[in-house]
């Protein structure tokens, strides 16, 4: 079962999800610093999730009996002034996770290594998830504009969302 560059691409994974939970922890801070409570909520809440992810690619390399290494946390930044610049990046950011779980999938499938490409599959479909609801959250964004009281209700529709997604649920349509 041992394929030594699913080992190499099962680290990379897993060091690109202990990543994501670090921005996610910077982007929820950037939030709170701004009184934004309903985005930071749901930004830290997902931070939680991105650490899942981790332990569950984590608890795969030990399964598979393959190395298992971290790399540095580089210091992550937040370079935008507004919410949408904020919820842009996160979905910038959740594209190029896709992208590398997608190369992962391709891999695993050259190499006949059915076990990853199996386990990948939950990834697949999450992503998707995760692409919707970044999606969506720029398209609430969007529809309420920035006039002057856009950023209290960009704050309450977020916090909806992020009460919606607790309850079982995902971005409400409009």
């Amino acid at each position: 079962m041992s394929q030594p560059s699913s080992a190499t691409t099962m680290n990379d994974l897993m060091n690109h999800e202990l990543r994501a939970a670090h921005l996610y922890w910077q982007a929820g801070a950037w939030c709170a610093e701004r009184n934004l409570n309903g985005c930071s909520e749901l930004l830290l809440t997902h931070a939680d999730e991105e650490l899942t992810h981790m332990k569950k690619m984590l608890n795969y390399l030990v399964d598979c009996e393959w190395p298992i290494r971290f790399q540095a946390l580089p210091e992550p930044k937040v370079e935008t002034d507004t919410v949408q610049g904020l919820f842009q990046m996160i979905l910038d950011h959740e594209k190029k996770v896709t992208d590398g779980i997608n190369a992962a999938v391709k891999e695993a499938q050259a190499l006949d290594d059915h076990s990853t490409f199996e386990f990948l599959q939950w990834f697949v479909m999450e992503q998707r998830e995760e692409i919707k609801t970044f999606q969506g959250i720029i398209d609430r964004i969007k529809l309420i504009g920035d006039g002057p009281h856009s950023l209290y209700y960009i704050d309450k529709e977020v916090a909806e969302i992020s009460a919606n997604m607790a309850s079982g649920g995902g971005v409400p349509t409009a």
